[in-house]
């Protein structure tokens, strides 16, 4: 459920703002709203500091590279210290990089000058000799100059030819040709190898040292958190208004703690003023979680969704749906039993993590287990590829009964190939007289994906009907006349359920679904817009026609169950008949497994992916959609330490 909020307001005096703040933020109670935008020297010089903190994170990395032996991870060694220092060895590699980079920018251009030094060049100048250096283009006008003076040529390279010119008089001999001049160096080309050999020896110390220094990376993760709740404060100290005397903090409270916070404010001496939110307020959404609904944190967080603060808390019906989706998409019982056993491995190392994420992996487990031993899907065998496939099957086992049986036949993509079981089958699917002739297999093993293609619109008009009858009770809890536009939308997913069915399954449409049309259509253009909103929302009564469209495609949508899941389920069974005349030797065997190991992977990819793409959407789009359910809100999060 959607924790009630309180809109709180606490006065304190100016000079106690960094005691109050203290205090409010081991209560971890209040999620701030600021009532200025924080500005400051104070938080300017805090959000320096940890700029500087990260980046030194940033460049200590988690494990010692090979050959570099890590610094023990209990040395007594200051978190400061080891920012400090790590900031040092940023700014050491900072100038080698530039000084690597200059070097190799010099001797790129000279090092066709052989040991070229420019006090050499300055002694001869001083001697009355002229020194200049070019790179000539040959080819198109020989390079030459006017006047006496001496050419030396140093080798070529794609950029053209170098050359040294040496001249007398009262200035230097003019060149001539298509060239360009070079400028004497700074240094010679000697101090240049020197620089780029101590750069490359620097970069190399730099590296070695924040290697060893990743055994004590946690120092500098715990000093990230220290001046991550310094500059959390000074945030939030720069977001309160007031004069001399009184500082104001808002915030939002759930209001089960209201308690808490008054009883602090009469500790501490506050003002407190406590206020339901207005519509106008932007307020965040916390969740209150039970046993059976714990697994939504997970996947709230994985997908980065909340409800608004003002829309309802779909999180049993997501979860319920989300786990039949995802059981649907892997399809698999060995697919199943592998997340599980991973699931059981990292929790075990992992004990004290958050348990949401390992309830919500149980769950998915299990039903992707339950879906796959009522399809006797298995790694795609069969009984006829391998025979101990049988014994997995759980509708082979005589203590089933035999309505029990029927019912995991119907369900699967082809009939029993049993020949006395088929018979028994038959007689069941010929006891639907409202379906065609053709949903009634005709021989032992015959395919009838109809079922699961039937299957898949009834949960879509479950799925639909739960969330425009969830919406018919929110509309007249909020007493508006609109809720009678949603009993519309409710009939209409049945009666685009009864039309997908005769369109994509041939099921003949029963006579009431023409009435019960009619009967949306007079809701819908009566109900949609409430009177008092008729000028300015007219537009949405002639776009009620792309809507009752989009209600059509919202139930062809969850046909998608049906296509993924199956598709897994014909490459694992491709492969294995592709491969099973290797299965009569240890050689084959071993082959053929390396083989489907690579295909089952790739197929629990491509499940991983279906489940991201298709599950999310049916509940976030087509659900989301026939609830009214924007997924606005913004999680709350109280002002509190990150370092404990």
């Amino acid at each position: 459920m959607i924790t009630p909020m309180k809109k709180v307001t606490i006065l304190t005096m100016a000079g106690a703002v960094e005691e109050s703040l203290a205090a409010l933020r081991s209560m971890e109670i209040l999620h701030v709203t600021p009532l200025q935008n924080a500005s400051g020297s104070k938080l300017n010089a805090a959000k320096g500091e940890l700029n500087r903190v990260q980046k030194a994170l940033e460049n200590v990395p988690e494990k010692a590279p090979k050959g570099v032996t890590a610094v023990a991870a209990d040395t007594d060694v200051s978190s400061v210290s080891l920012v400090d220092e790590v900031q040092q060895l940023m700014a050491e590699a900072k100038q080698a990089e530039l000084d690597k980079e200059q070097a190799q920018t010099e001797l790129s251009k000279l090092q066709k000058f052989g040991n070229l030094d420019p006090a050499t060049a300055a002694a001869l100048i001083q001697k009355g000799v002229f020194v200049k250096l070019y790179v000539a283009d040959v080819r198109a006008v020989p390079f030459g100059i006017e006047g006496e003076g001496f050419v030396q040529e140093f080798g070529a390279d794609d950029s053209g030819t170098y050359y040294a010119v040496f001249s007398r008089g009262d200035s230097a001999a003019v060149a001539t040709g298509h060239y360009a001049e070079i400028p004497m160096p700074v240094k010679s080309l000697a101090d240049y190898r020197e620089m780029e050999a101590n750069a490359i020896a620097t970069l190399q110390r730099v590296e070695k040292r924040l290697g060893e220094l990743s055994g004590v990376r946690k120092q500098i993760e715990s000093r990230l958190s220290e001046v991550t709740d310094d500059y959390n404060m000074a945030e939030t100290a720069a977001g309160m208004v007031g004069d001399t005397n009184v500082s104001a903090l808002q915030g939002f409270c759930p209001a089960p703690r209201i308690a808490e916070l008054q009883a602090a404010a009469k500790k501490n001496g506050w003002g407190l003023m406590v206020d339901d939110p207005t519509d106008e307020d932007e307020v965040p959404t916390l969740l209150g979680y039970n046993k059976l609904t714990k697994p939504m944190q997970c996947l709230y967080s994985l997908i980065g969704i909340s409800p608004g603060y003002r829309e309802v808390d779909v999180s049993s019906v997501f979860l319920c749906f989300f786990s039949i989706f995802f059981a649907m998409i892997v399809g698999d019982t060995a697919y199943g039993i592998l997340f599980l056993a991973i699931t059981l491995f990292i929790r075990k190392k992992m004990p004290n993590a958050n348990s949401a994420g390992f309830h919500f992996m149980y769950l998915m487990s299990g039903t992707t287990i339950l879906w796959g031993a009522i399809n006797a899907s298995f790694l795609g065998f069969t009984p006829e590829i391998a025979g101990w496939s049988y014994y997995l099957d759980i509708a082979n086992y005589n203590f089933i009964p035999d309505s029990v049986r029927n019912v995991l036949y119907w369900i699967r993509s082809v009939a029993p190939s049993d020949p006395a079981r088929f018979e028994v089958y038959k007689q069941f699917c010929q006891g639907f007289t409202f379906l065609p002739e053709s949903f009634t297999p005709n021989a032992p093993g015959a395919s009838q994906m109809q079922h699961i293609q039937l299957f898949c619109f009834c949960i879509a008009v479950v799925h639909l009907s739960i969330a425009h009858a969830w919406n018919v009770v929110v509309r007249i809890q909020r007493k508006s006349s609109t809720f009678m536009a949603q009993v519309g939308w409710l009939m209409g997913a049945w009666v685009m359920f009864f039309l997908a069915c005769n369109m994509v399954l041939g099921i003949e449409m029963p006579g009431f679904v023409i009435p019960m049309f009619i009967a949306e259509v007079v809701l819908l253009l009566l109900f949609t817009v409430p009177p008092s909103r008729l000028k300015q929302d007219f537009i949405s009564i002639p776009m009620l026609i792309l809507d009752i469209v989009n209600s059509f495609t919202d139930v062809i949508s969850y046909i998608r169950l049906f296509a993924v899941g199956m598709s897994g389920a014909a490459i694992a069974e491709a492969f294995n008949g592709m491969l099973s005349p290797m299965f009569g030797s240890a050689i084959g065997i071993a082959g053929a497994a390396v083989i489907l190991l690579f295909v089952h992977g790739l197929n629990i990819a491509l499940a991983v992916m279906g489940v991201a793409v298709h599950a999310v959407r049916l509940n976030t789009l087509e659900f989301s959609n026939g609830l009214g359910l924007e997924w606005s809100g913004f999680a709350f999060t109280p002002f509190a330490k990150q370092k404990n």
